[in-house]
């Protein structure tokens, strides 16, 4: 990859800037394969979403209307949409209304509907950003009517749960059935003293803080039950029996306000109650316990594959039933990882576990009851690593700063991960893909300090089976003392030399500045000593004409009296002549 960018690995070493920018480039899309890996293998482990119904209760009449909720559960990752098709037995149930009221969803492609005729529910579903995490995510809600009598199961035919990823990928891995058992349509067992009876409208009301919802199933054989009792209350008759409409038949007077009832055995019962007051016996209220305290029966993990193989996700069967409550769910976990909670779909229940690295393991099933009882089975099992890659060539030795470039063959398109290390110590994790070929090349983009190394090497292929690493490969790479040194020294005296330079060409511009001046100070001495004598003789020559004039002037007053005008003239004309010489010998030593 470097050579696209730099052409030759002479530039490597040569242009820094070069090699800066290819590292630069090759960092980032080093990262980008590192989180695609991550991200593209890992989710084989976490991704993980059911589609379940609310429980529902044990028995219901013909006649009689009651509601199941449909929920998603997205515990490991955010999901922003899911769709599906509800099948029920349209001969024993029929569907009343649906109801979105609650629902994590606020869009709905195509609105909800139902078919009688087929037996069928449909609904598509979606959650704006950032979707929805969590268990219990209610979808919508759907009521029944009970038709005839008998077992219905009400299951998914069909389903998918987007993940709010910006993949859309579907992590649907599993739904849940709920049963639903409808009895013939009773009326109210009588109750002697009819004419003192109040209408059941007016049942007291029971709790249990041992068993407080009727619709699940509870360990605990020890029910304990209490109710409030009115100012004026006379007697009060209770009942634990298995029908669900019974008259109670022990009395207590005076009236007691709770009830423990001692060890029961596996089942559901029916505790029921009457107050008597002075305006008589109230209706009779009936408060449903689900007991279970025995497990699922035990049961045996099979691989149809064999326990031993390159498979990275071996495919496991299992099962197993419940007398009591029913299975709820297994909990299905490899080594010590924690469990994947995974409904009973199948009769033979196929799974598919999570993709492991070659190794040996141990997965454990725990089947759950809906009362929490659990049953395990465990097994062994081990999975082979692919070939390991094969390394071709690399960099034994190096300079610091050099490229580290490692050369090998393995399959097709795949991954190869190379982890280099340092006294045993992880210091880089350098990654790559083979070619159609199975050819790869690695350039570590790690800048390595001087020391010695190991590294080794392992591929994953498109399955996500793994290999085992190579053997550890050495690489030492030296420290670049007499470059780095040759380059302070050059450093160092290219700033002396320059220094050396600046300081010539001062001397050298301070020398000819002073040949110039001196030149200068000599040309000008000569033109000053040349005009001294130029002023000098024009001077003389100026005063010999003057003093020829003046003699003149006095030869004329020999021979006549000269006016007043002349001799003023002479006067004036004799003292500007001395003025004059004074001055002009004045600027000539000036000049001199």
């Amino acid at each position: 990859m470097y050579e696209y960018f730099c052409q030759s690995d002479a530039v490597y070493s040569s242009n820094g800037s070069c090699r800066i920018f290819a590292q630069e480039i090759m960092t980032k899309i080093f990262s980008i394969m590192a989180l695609s890996f991550l991200f593209g293998f890992f989710p084989l482990t976490t991704n993980a979403a059911t589609l379940s119904f609310s429980n529902p209760a044990d028995l219901y009449n013909v006649g009689s209307t009651f509601t199941v909720n449909v929920y998603v559960e997205s515990s490991d990752q955010a999901m922003n949409a899911a769709s599906g098709a509800v099948s029920f037995p349209w001969t024993t149930l029929e569907v009343v209304s649906l109801s979105k009221v609650g629902s994590i969803f606020s869009l709905w492609p195509e609105e909800p509907s139902f078919s009688n005729k087929t037996g069928t529910v449909n609904f598509e579903g979606v959650a704006p950003n950032p979707g929805f995490t969590g268990a219990n995510g209610k979808i919508l809600s759907i009521t029944f009517r009970a038709k005839t009598a008998g077992t219905a199961n009400v299951s998914f035919s069909s389903g998918s749960v987007l993940a709010n990823d910006g993949t859309g990928m579907n992590i649907l891995t599993g739904s849940r059935v709920a049963v639903v058992n409808i009895g013939a349509k009773s009326s109210l067992p009588p109750v002697s003293g009819a004419k003192e009876t109040i209408s059941e409208d007016n049942a007291p009301i029971i709790i249990s803080s041992t068993h407080p919802d009727q619709t699940k199933w509870y360990k605990n054989n020890r029910p304990e039950f209490s109710w409030a009792l009115p100012s004026n209350t006379l007697e009060v008759r209770t009942l634990i029996g298995t029908l669900p409409k019974s008259e109670p038949t022990i009395g207590y007077a005076p009236p007691i306000s709770n009830k423990k009832i001692n060890t029961l055995s596996d089942g559901t019962y029916y505790f029921h109650l009457q107050i008597r007051t002075s305006a008589g016996w109230s209706g009779v209220a009936h408060y449903r316990v689900n007991i279970d305290t025995t497990p699922p029966k035990e049961f045996s993990i099979t691989f149809p594959h064999g326990t031993k193989g390159l498979e990275p996700q071996p495919i496991i069967l299992f099962n197993t039933t419940d007398s009591g409550s029913g299975v709820s769910h297994y909990d299905i976990k490899v080594g010590d990882g924690g469990p994947e909670r995974m409904a009973p779909i199948a009769v033979s229940n196929p799974y598919s576990l999570p993709a492991q690295y070659p190794g040996t393991y141990t997965v454990t099933v725990a089947a759950v009851d809906r009362a929490g009882n659990t049953t395990n089975a465990s097994a062994d099992f081990m999975v082979e690593g692919i070939e390991a890659p094969v390394i071709t060539s690399y960099s034994k030795v190096i300079e610091s700063g050099d490229l580290i470039k490692i050369r090998g063959t393995t399959y097709e398109n795949s991954d190869i991960t190379v982890l280099i290390k340092q006294d045993a110590k992880v210091v880089s994790e350098e990654n790559t893909r083979s070619n159609s070929l199975g050819d790869f090349v690695l350039i570590v983009t790690k800048r390595l300090d001087a020391g010695v190394y190991t590294f080794t090497a392992h591929v994953t292929d498109g399955r996500g089976a793994r290999s085992n690493e190579t053997k550890p490969q050495l690489i030492e790479i030296k420290s670049r003392f007499f470059a780095d040194f040759m380059t302070s020294v050059l450093t160092y005296l290219s700033v002396i030399i320059l220094a050396a330079l600046a300081l010539l060409g001062t001397i050298v511009a301070g020398l000819v500045t002073w040949r110039q001046l001196s030149q200068t100070i000599r040309r000008l001495r000569r033109e000053g000593m040349e005009a001294e004598e130029v002023l000098e003789k024009s001077f003389a020559k100026l005063r010999s004409d003057i003093v020829t004039h003046i003699a003149l002037l006095k030869t004329v007053r020999s021979r006549r009296q000269l006016t007043k005008e002349e001799l003023l003239f002479l006067e004036e004309f004799r003292k500007s002549l001395a003025e004059a010489e004074k001055n002009i010998t004045k600027e000539i030593r000036d000049v001199s």
